[in-house]
């Protein structure tokens, strides 16, 4: 509700009578508005939304009744007081008054001390009454909003609740949450990180990024939520705001999406691991007949070339399959030149020999704490759109370094980039490089050049997202005609996220 000062629209055709009146009333320390009539006093109440109407009755053009009948018309002063004043003391004229939409009369000649009660007394009931509604809004917001919504002390213990965040909770596992404190719905990890915003915010700080976490004791099962925090007064003190929102189903659209553009870069990736497979049963058939052929005195290294090649084939199948088919690890350590030398083995597989594929391995990076499933699906989808750039083949360099950004280097980076240590992944290619136009849409969801049924534009919108999940962000460099690099910067330890299988999936 407005704390400003009280608006009064004074409309006397008198200019004596206008004068009189806010001379009695400047001294209460009201804005006053002056209408010369009834029409002037109209316009203005449109325009300036008083608190309070003061009318003369007896005006020429438009007498105060119509001027009361015209207010109500309108949706935005439909409940504004207005207060008649009239030489008229009938109960003839006074009917008419209310019946037009006044709310008190005043007759002339006016009592200093009894204007001055009534419109106070007038101006503060309205005012409580616009608070009353306010406050019936905002419960009524509260109660019937989507998502889960608690206000809390400080530490935690409950205020209030709406019925989103008892539909989410399990009474019978959880009894502490429904009757005490919140930060009791959370996983340990989740607790302190979001202790850690609320004394930040508390502190008068900006309000931080929001945390998705499980939520114990929910009634369903697995259940992921959205929780940001925010501030607010309550009572004597600040309260703290935490708004809860279900993103579990998202959670498992986004795992889904995520299986999909797996499966559609192995698609991508057909035509080479076809070509390698072929060769290695070529070699395992061929050392074969040799053998029935009655090659003895060779059988040993055919032998051996029979289970090298079987050998080889199982661990790219394998490699292959566990792509495909994803997995449900958490964050664990990861370090980052295997990561690279992993994809780098199925890349050379897969591209053919058009395509020079060379790692270089910083050792001194330390490890990484990510999904390592989430890092061979970014790597993997920038090694294939690096070959769609060299389509009569070329140079692929996979990359890692380990690097701390300045605030100032942030900066110069652009984007996403921010400071921090971080290790550096990085996929250059010697392909024909991205023009501008296309660049600044590179990442968008289903954005793509390719030719309609060869890709859906997800593969860098995945990658993006995939960064982004683990608090890491992508830095592209290219120059048309001198190829392509995307450096994907990860920070030693990812933001807190829950560890559930859609979004390792």
């Amino acid at each position: 509700m407005s704390t400003t000062l009280p608006k009064i629209c004074i409309a006397d055709d008198d200019f004596r009578g206008r004068q009189l009146l806010a001379d009695l009333l400047s001294p209460e320390g009201y804005q006053l508005i002056l209408a010369q009539d009834g029409e002037e006093a109209v316009a203005l109440a449109l325009v300036e939304q008083p608190d309070l109407i003061l009318l003369d009755v007896m005006m020429p053009k438009l007498n105060g009744y119509e001027v009361c009948r015209r207010l109500r018309a309108d949706p935005g002063l439909s409940q504004v007081p207005i207060l008649l004043l009239t030489a008229l003391d009938d109960r003839r004229s006074r009917l008419t008054g209310l019946d037009a939409g006044a709310d008190d009369f005043l007759s002339k000649p006016l009592d200093a001390t009894e204007l001055r009660t009534r419109v106070r007394t007038i101006i503060r009931l309205n005012r409580f009454r616009l608070l009353s509604e306010e406050r019936e809004r905002f419960a009524t917001a509260l109660a019937l909003s989507p998502n889960a919504i608690v206000i809390t002390s400080p530490d935690g213990v409950m205020h209030y609740r709406n019925a989103a965040f008892d539909e989410l909770i399990n009474p019978v596992q959880c009894p502490s949450v429904v009757s005490r404190n919140l930060f009791d719905a959370f996983p340990p990890e989740t607790i302190a990180a979001l202790r850690t915003r609320a004394a930040a915010v508390l502190a008068g700080g900006a309000a931080a990024s929001s945390v998705e976490t499980l939520l114990a004791g929910a009634l369903r099962p697995e259940t992921v939520v959205d929780v940001s925090v925010g501030r607010l007064p309550w009572g004597d003190g600040p309260a703290l705001q935490f708004i809860l929102r279900d993103v579990t189903e998202k959670k498992l659209l986004e795992a889904q999406l995520l299986r999909s553009q797996r499966i559609e870069l192995l698609g991508q990736l057909a035509g080479g691991i076809v070509h390698d497979v072929n060769n290695i049963l070529a070699a395992v058939l061929g050392s074969a007949q040799l053998i029935q052929m009655g090659a003895t005195e060779r059988a040993p290294v055919l032998l051996d070339n029979i289970q090298s090649s079987a050998t080889r084939g199982v661990n790219l199948l394998r490699q292959l399959l566990m792509f495909a088919r994803g997995s449900d690890e958490a964050l664990v350590e990861v370090l980052p030149g295997g990561i690279l030398a992993e994809v780098a083995s199925v890349v050379r597989e897969t591209l053919g020999r058009d395509y020079e594929v060379s790692l270089q391995i910083d050792d001194r990076c330390p490890h990484l704490t990510a999904d390592p499933n989430q890092l061979h699906q970014v790597l993997m989808n920038l090694c294939v759109n690096a070959r769609d750039a060299m389509p009569d083949g070329g140079k692929l360099l996979l990359s890692s370094a380990h690097r701390i950004l300045s605030a100032a280097d942030a900066t110069q980076l652009g984007g996403e980039a921010r400071a921090g240590e971080f290790v550096v992944l990085a996929v250059r290619d010697s392909g024909t490089g991205i023009p501008p136009h296309i660049k600044v849409r590179l990442f968008d969801p289903f954005f793509t050049t390719k030719p309609a049924g060869k890709g859906t534009g997800l593969g860098l919108a995945t990658v993006l997202r995939l960064l982004r999940r683990h608090g890491g962000f992508v830095h592209l460099e290219t120059e048309v005609g001198a190829g392509t690099c995307f450096h994907c910067y990860l920070p030693l330890q990812p933001p807190a996220a829950p560890p559930d299988a859609a979004t390792a999936a």
